[in-house]
């Protein structure tokens, strides 16, 4: 997929449901605000509290009291390194020797893989073959190994034949109960570090971002609005919750390719409908305003997929009431120097 569009993207509510996962990876297992707390202590050794820094020029555009939650600083360059990492910890001794499997666009991936490189674990990521190369770079750099189909829509089943002929674990790059429990930490730190917020915004690919950070949120503070933030050309999550299923998308055309996932998850899906106020779409457009202004205004460089929960407040499709005290996820910053060229 990469920073360049690829084909157009249609999903409707007819569409095929998602691709059934292996039996060693469906579970009907939930995940409760305890687990994301004992996911914060889990995994503190091994990734960053990343800052949240306020912006007022930005919240002058906005119209908002607004804080920047930096998790294009976290360890691999994006939030998946905490999910990850939980997931990684809490494999059993069968799995670890196993070996585990993923598809990615990218940052999961690298998340993915340098988790594994914590605990000596044979890691396999299938990609698309127009992921960006810094992405592949990074996920080999951390030792493992990076497979590809011709794109992100046939990713899941070459990913899927190569686990059964390994008998490697697949771990789910959003809907693992352990991943989405450690992306919730997330919405933990900004609790902590503004307990006064009123809202916050969160982009969303596959949505265990958005599931994890809601769930926690919501716990301690039910009254804070959480908003998802979607492209509008790979908007799996917003019509899913539409139709009333996971669904999977026809084709996918975003320039966030960190928010590309091909389908949705019941898992996720329960969290988000339970938890989350709102699901609003950006487009390309958009998003990269959005980057274009965070890295004018803030000296902050984010990937297209790190500038969606921008792009929604600057846009107003928030709807958020003037002098809203809120976050905003920047999810990721690993773009590479081609792309930000192209891009910018």
């Amino acid at each position: 997929m990469g920073d360049t569009p690829p084909a157009a993207a249609v999903a409707t509510d007819d569409a095929e449901p998602r691709p059934a996962l292996a039996p060693d990876t469906e579970t009907a297992r939930a995940v409760s605000p305890a687990d994301v707390i004992a996911a914060r202590a889990r995994i503190a050794p091994h990734v960053d509290r990343t800052p949240l820094f306020a912006s007022a020029t930005l919240g002058r555009m906005t119209g908002t009291t607004l804080g920047l939650k930096a998790e294009n600083l976290q360890r691999t360059g994006s939030f998946k390194a905490r999910g990850a990492v939980n997931a990684v910890l809490q494999l059993s001794p069968e799995q670890r020797a196993r070996g585990i499997v993923t598809l990615s666009a990218g940052n999961h991936g690298q998340g993915l893989a340098f988790a594994a490189a914590l605990l000596g674990v044979r890691c396999v990521v299938f990609m698309p073959e127009g992921a960006v190369p810094s992405k592949v770079a990074a996920i080999t750099g951390y030792g493992a190994e990076a497979r590809f189909a011709p794109t992100m829509a046939t990713v899941f089943a070459a990913m899927d034949e190569f686990r059964a002929a390994h008998g490697l674990h697949f771990v789910h790059p959003f809907a693992d109960p352990d991943v989405v429990a450690g992306q919730g930490t997330v919405g933990l730190e900004i609790l902590d570090d503004r307990p006064d917020v009123e809202a916050v915004v969160v982009c969303v690919g596959g949505g265990g971002l958005l599931a994890g950070v809601a769930l926690a949120i919501k716990a301690q503070r039910p009254d804070v609005r959480v908003i998802g933030v979607e492209p509008e050309g790979a908007a799996a999550v917003s019509r899913s919750l539409e139709a009333g299923h996971p669904i999977t998308l026809d084709r996918i055309e975003t320039v966030a390719d960190g928010l590309a996932a091909p389908f949705a998850a019941a898992l996720t899906q329960e969290i988000i409908a339970r938890c989350v106020d709102d699901v609003i779409l950006v487009s390309d457009d958009e998003i990269l305003e959005a980057m274009r202004v965070i890295l004018e205004r803030t000296k902050l460089l984010v990937e297209p997929a790190g500038a969606a929960a921008v792009a929604g407040l600057l846009t107003g499709k928030t709807g958020l009431a003037t002098g809203t005290i809120a976050i905003a996820t920047l999810s990721g910053g690993n773009i590479d120097r081609e792309g930000l060229k192209r891009l910018l």
